[in-house]
């Protein structure tokens, strides 16, 4: 009798026994002494969903990561072409007779000025322009269709650091002009400078851009024919807006500003502004008001060079610019009869025509995409 309350009780102590270790049994026993990490209960269906999540973030900082290079590439193009210029020179030595006729052949080359240029039809259409487009988002608005067979001057403003818009819309089949009424031709103009920095001179040539001076405008908008019919794109303010391009500035040099309205009359081309909101947003100039040193540093390298060198800072060293939206508002254009000698009333007439609807276009769209820009202001 004694034996059986035994052995039941025994019995009952291991059913209870049993009852508590059966859970580490089942599930902990095969963790046991294993690291923390080993014992996290991820579902098996889960993994798949955490590995795909892993790789599309790693993905998307990687396209992140390519894009902000290319950008900063393509920013500081002619100071890396430079450069790389003279990095072969001075270092490769096979290669200094060669680099040294280049350099002669690029003094001489008249393609600059003769209203033709080297156009790559093939390299504005490069990959490259979708990064371009992705870091900055640009968008261009028409407040009229523009008519495919006629001839234009397109005044661009403002100039900002380095006019990276005007770049786009004249340059890029991406978001340009010409992708819009595909039969216009564009013609960007810019320095004659900028035809003497080597390897950057053919890139410019080769995007269709060619020089400012009145003789390639001329070129430009002949009727000559063996060329296209061309339209002009021209950056109004120049060097001297450069120096104003502070954030959510509108401050244009415009009013003293009549050679491109003498040259349209002249070859009886309308006149269309174009105000690039956010421009002037890309960098940061340093402080530069009249009187200060880096005023009187710029104003010298101007009129040494017809050209300044801008102290400005982007996102970090390698002048990586900010990530803005650019947006081009293409105004309404101003009709002109062609006058071989335009007087200087008929000049002040649709200058004051072409004033008129730059402001008016600046003030109808500031609130949509520049609302913290200032108020436009003609300083010269």
């Amino acid at each position: 009798m004694s034996c059986q309350k035994v052995s039941s009780s025994i019995s009952t102590t291991d059913a209870a026994s049993e009852t508590v270790t059966a859970p580490w049994d089942t599930a902990t026993r095969w963790t046991f002494g294993m690291p923390m990490l080993m014992r996290l209960q991820i579902p098996e269906n889960g993994i798949a969903d955490v590995c795909r999540a892993q790789l599309t973030h790693a993905s998307a900082f990687l396209e992140e990561a390519l894009t902000t290079v290319i950008v900063t590439m393509w920013a500081t193009s002619p100071i890396l072409s430079a450069l790389v210029f003279f990095y072969l020179l001075i270092c490769i030595k096979t290669l200094r007779a060669l680099l040294v006729v280049y350099l002669v052949l690029s003094f001489f080359d008249p393609r600059p000025y003769d209203g033709v240029g080297r156009r790559i039809p093939a390299l504005r259409r490069l990959p490259i322009w979708n990064h371009v487009n992705k870091y900055f988002q640009p968008n261009i608005v028409f407040e009229e269709a523009l008519d495919a067979n006629a001839k234009y001057v397109f005044g661009s403003h403002p100039h900002g650091v380095i006019s990276y818009m005007s770049q786009l819309i004249s340059g890029t089949t991406g978001m340009g002009i010409e992708s819009h009424f595909p039969g216009l031709v564009v013609r960007g103009v810019t320095m004659p400078a900028t035809f003497s920095i080597p390897f950057f001179r053919d890139y410019a040539l080769a995007m269709g851009c060619l020089s400012c001076d009145r003789n390639s405008i001329r070129q430009i908008l002949s009727e000559r024919r063996h060329r296209l019919r061309q339209s002009l794109l021209i950056v109004v303010g120049g060097a001297e807006e450069s120096m104003l391009a502070h954030d959510g500035s509108a401050d244009l040099v415009l009013l003293k500003r009549r050679g491109f309205i003498f040259e349209a009359v002249r070859a009886g081309c309308d006149i269309v502004p174009i105000y690039n909101f956010n421009e002037n947003s890309i960098y940061r100039l340093l402080p530069n008001p009249p009187g200060s040193l880096v005023h009187r540093f710029e104003m010298a390298v101007r009129s040494a060079f017809g050209f300044t060198i801008l102290l400005f800072h982007g996102r970090n060293v390698f002048f990586t610019p900010y990530k803005t939206q650019l947006t081009a508002v293409v105004g309404r254009p101003i009709k002109v009869e062609r006058n071989l000698e335009p007087t200087a009333k008929d000049i002040e007439v649709y200058h004051a025509q072409y004033v008129e609807e730059l402001t008016r276009i600046y003030n109808k769209h500031r609130p949509k995409y520049a609302p913290d820009a200032k108020d436009m202001h003609f300083v010269a």
